[in-house]
């Protein structure tokens, strides 16, 4: 049963993004960590999948977790840009029929994923534009770490830095799409300064009965 008060949430919002408890024993067990790991102060974490693969379902619970975990996470849907610009393109084409953009870029159905439309392509790409920008924007917010200092019953102190996480859902089914997004957001001349992990993670899902249910749901 959903809920329609006031305090339900997006589809894509769900999921607790409460900071854990800062405690001296985590902050000892996050610094050994951290000193065996390449420096960085931020990571993206790159989704791959075909649609109804359930890349928006992970990306939440890697949000619950990493934030759990005591780290800044935010999940950056490149869909949800797309509604936005679609929602923009069409009241700019109302004079045509507000249906105009949606039959020649084939919005939310197969056509609007085929390589060789040239308008969803188009449209695909401006979308992750503009996911990317928000999400680079939000990763350099300065400063891009805040230090935790604890001291426990013993008088044990750790200190440790708090990195931000992005998470960026999309489908990046393609070698140039994932090639743009590497570059983006880890390229030495464009992030001079900024050093950025990134790190593709895909979802994989041949069960047919499985996948019928996902693409039921969004319809």
């Amino acid at each position: 049963m959903s809920s329609k008060g006031p305090e339900s949430k997006d589809y894509y919002e769900k999921g607790s993004t409460q900071v854990s408890e800062v405690s001296a024993i985590t902050l000892k067990k996050l610094a050994q960590r951290k000193s065996l790991t390449v420096e960085s102060e931020r990571l993206v974490i790159v989704l791959v999948g075909l649609p109804g693969r359930g890349k928006s379902f992970i990306a939440r619970k890697l949000q619950s977790f990493i934030s759990w975990r005591g780290n800044e996470c935010k999940v950056f849907n490149v869909g949800k840009y797309r509604r936005q610009v679609q929602k923009e393109e069409d009241a700019a084409r109302e004079m045509q029929g507000v249906d105009a953009l949606r039959q020649s870029v084939g919005a939310c159905d197969a056509n609007f994923f085929d390589s060789k439309n040239p308008k969803a392509q188009e449209a695909r790409q401006k979308s992750a534009s503009l996911a990317m920008k928000d999400m680079l924007t939000w990763l350099d917010y300065e400063p891009p770490i805040e230090e935790h200092t604890c001291v426990d019953q013993i008088g044990a102190k750790a200190s440790i830095g708090i990195s931000r996480v992005a998470i960026f859902d999309a489908t990046n089914s393609t070698v140039q799409r994932r090639m743009w997004i590497l570059e983006e957001a880890t390229d030495p001349i464009k992030r001079c300064g900024k050093k950025t992990g990134c790190v593709f993670v895909e979802s994989v899902c041949d069960d047919q009965e499985l996948l019928d249910e996902n693409f039921r749901f969004k319809v």
